[in-house]
Formats: structure tokens, C-alpha cells, sequence
């Protein structure tokens, strides 16, 4: 019955995709490249169950996209992450070879099937869904270059969380002690690390707040792995995504993505300021207060606003 039910929703999703002006939609695991190539989307169900689904529609120019999804069951897991892959030429290159890696993106997310009018994320409405997702950058590297090209095949997943909803935890969250944190000019991150079901090493830098509109030159955060001995430095980065890793929810979730993009200079590493392995931590769950709301003043399109974000 819930099967018969989720197919219902799909369809009448569908259905109002089909109206707009999207150049394309994919559901499951299919994937559309954009017109020119620089550009990979995928609805990415990688983790997928008969009780929920992920469709993506693309707008191609501006490159722009909507996710729409819901998963009932196993809350607690990962069962799709909707996503652009960006083709940079450069890539596979060696870590100690990125001078700099200017990521960008914009984002909004909000219950039922329709995406939100302005860059903003409905809290209140994503918690009577029982929402859990979060909005991550997402890198794979390896030693090997042919292997830093393969999501399952890389060593090394490098997690970029620019936000997330409901309580989603980073591997390595509940079991090692963190104290280990970098600054992105005035944003703040702080890093977990954990290993995959298929042992991959995956470091999680979590933004303390969340940034519904992000821009900067990232290699710190990058170095802060490799010059440390977190990561080889003779590793390999092949993949670079942005999207939404969709854990649970009741009812059709809407994430939108808008002005993203991917900038890769190469060239000898520049000696950045890099903060240093901590000799003590504090426990993981002190960086994160579960359930802890604020008031936040934030530009949402040049317009000055207020919009409510989880810590």
C-alpha cells in the first residue's frame, strides 16, 4: 500500500515538473550531462527503497536544478544524494598541486514538491516532515588517479557540509573527540573523521551555521588534511559534487541548487595558514548543540532578512 502510494507522489511530481521550464529530468540512478559537458547531474538513489523515490529536473541555462524527494524508512541512512559533478579539465590533480579551489553555490530547501520562491530554508515545515538531510560539497581523492575519479573506488571522501536539517550526523560524530577546526575567512568548520561501510576514510568539515549562499577558496580546509598526515599528500583529487544527502522524511522534500560552480587553479600549494593537530579535544557532541535554534540576520539576494537555521 505505501509502495502504491509513493508511486502516486512520483507521478503527480512528475507531472508538475513537466510543466516548467526544465530541460530534463531524472529519476533514480539515471544521469544528464549538460549541453556543453562541464556539467554531470544525477538523481543519485544510490541507497534506494519501494518506500520513497529521487527525481531531479535540470535548467541548463542558467545551470540550475530541483531536487525533489522523500524517504520513509531507515532514518538513520543515507538513501540518496541528488548532485551536480563538475568536469574540471585539471582533474585528477595532485593535492600538493592545487594552488587554489574556489567552490560556489546557493541553495533552498523546503517541504512538498515545489521549490521555495526565495534563497531560504523552511525549518518549521522540513520538522513536521521529520526531515533529515544536509547540503555538502563533496570531493574523492586517492593515490591512485584512476581511482580518484570512483566514488566507490577512492580512498579518501572529503565532505563539505554547508548546512543541514533535522540531526544528521557525520561519520565519526558519536565515537572520536574533535577539537580539529579551520577558518574560512569568518566561517568556521570543524572536522570529523569516520570510515564508510566499504572503508573509505571520509573527513567531514561541518559549518558551524547554515550558509544558504557560500563562496570561498577552499584548499585550506584541503591542506589542513594533507600538510597534518590526515591524508597522503601524494593523494589525487579526481571528484568534485554539490548537493543533498537525503536521509528521511514523511512527506516530498524540495532542495533547490542555483549558481553553483568549480574553480581549479594548479600550480605549486601556497603556503597557507593552516592551524595545527590539537594536543587535546573536547567530546563531539560540545561542537554540535542538537535542537538549539537562533535568530540569524543573513543577505539573501542582496535583500537583508531574517531566516531561522539549527546549530
Amino acid at each position: 500500500m505505501l509502495f502504491s502510494a509513493r508511486n502516486l507522489v512520483l507521478g503527480l511530481w512528475l507531472a508538475h515538473v513537466s510543466s516548467c521550464a526544465y530541460n530534463a529530468t531524472v529519476c533514480g540512478s539515471a544521469p544528464y550531462t549538460s549541453p556543453n559537458g562541464d556539467l554531470n547531474f544525477n538523481a543519485n538513489a544510490w541507497n534506494a527503497d519501494s518506500q520513497g523515490f529521487s527525481c531531479l529536473s535540470v535548467q541548463t541555462s542558467p545551470p540550475a536544478f530541483d531536487s525533489t524527494w522523500a524517504w520513509s524508512s531507515n532514518p538513520n541512512q543515507v538513501h540518496s544524494y541528488p548532485h551536480v559533478k563538475f568536469k574540471l579539465p585539471d582533474l585528477p590533480v595532485l593535492l600538493s598541486n592545487i594552488s587554489a579551489l574556489s567552490l560556489s553555490a546557493q541553495w533552498s530547501m523546503g517541504p512538498g514538491s515545489t521549490p521555495l520562491p526565495a534563497l531560504s530554508v523552511d525549518i518549521s515545515g522540513l520538522a513536521d516532515a521529520d526531515t533529515t538531510a544536509n547540503v555538502a560539497f563533496d570531493m574523492f581523492a586517492d593515490p591512485n588517479p584512476a581511482n580518484a575519479q570512483n566514488e566507490t573506488l577512492a580512498a579518501t571522501e572529503i565532505m563539505i557540509w554547508l548546512g543541514y536539517v533535522g540531526t544528521p550526523v557525520p561519520l565519526g560524530f558519536s565515537s572520536k573527540r574533535t577539537c580539529f577546526n579551520q577558518m574560512l575567512g569568518t566561517l568556521e568548520f570543524i572536522l570529523y573523521q569516520g570510515k564508510n561501510s566499504r572503508g573509505t576514510d571520509v573527513f567531514t568539515w561541518m559549518a558551524t551555521t547554515n550558509e544558504t549562499s557560500f563562496s570561498a577558496e577552499i584548499s585550506p580546509l584541503l591542506q589542513y588534511l594533507w600538510r597534518n598526515g590526515l591524508v597522503p599528500s601524494n593523494s589525487s583529487l579526481g571528484l568534485v559534487e554539490f548537493g543533498s544527502e537525503a536521509y528521511h522524511s514523511e512527506s516530498n522534500v524540495t532542495f533547490s541548487a542555483t549558481s553553483f560552480d568549480a574553480e581549479l587553479v594548479t600550480g605549486a600549494a601556497p603556503n597557507l595558514t593552516i592551524a595545527s593537530l590539537p594536543t587535546a579535544c573536547s567530546d563531539a557532541g560540545s561542537a554540535r548543540r542538537q535542537g538549539s535554534w537562533l535568530l540569524s540576520r543573513v543577505s539573501i539576494l542582496g535583500i537583508l532578512g531574517y531566516v531561522l537555521y539549527l546549530i
